[in-house]
């Protein structure tokens, strides 16, 4: 069983940004059943909130994240499928596609 403390310091690393996704969810999890500690993580992100406002940034409101919109995330997909497709296309153009045995294309390989 993990200490309260224990979960602070991940409740510091997680708003850093130094916990993977396994850490993070096991994080959220506990936050979900830890009433402490939901409250420590809200403390800490309107401290962060109350510095930044203080350093000049006067709409400072949460720790920023990247966000991943939806079109970024179609457009990179379809660049994949489309540069597999290509990678795909090609190798079939220079080497053939598949056929035969492999003695065949051993054959083929020792007469060129």
């Amino acid at each position: 069983m993990e200490t309260h403390e224990e979960w602070i310091r991940r409740i510091d690393a997680e708003l850093e940004g130094e916990l993977s996704l396994a850490e993070r969810a096991l994080l959220a999890r506990h936050l979900l059943g830890c009433a402490s500690c939901a409250a420590a993580r809200a403390s800490h992100l309107e401290l962060r909130v109350a510095l930044a406002k203080s350093a000049g940034d006067p709409h400072a409101r949460i720790v920023p994240r990247p966000v991943i919109r939806g079109r970024a995330l179609a457009f990179w997909v379809l660049l994949g499928i489309l540069a597999g497709l290509a990678g795909g296309w090609f190798g079939y153009q220079r080497w053939g596609g598949p056929g035969g045995s492999l003695e065949d294309t051993r054959a083929a390989l020792v007469a060129r």
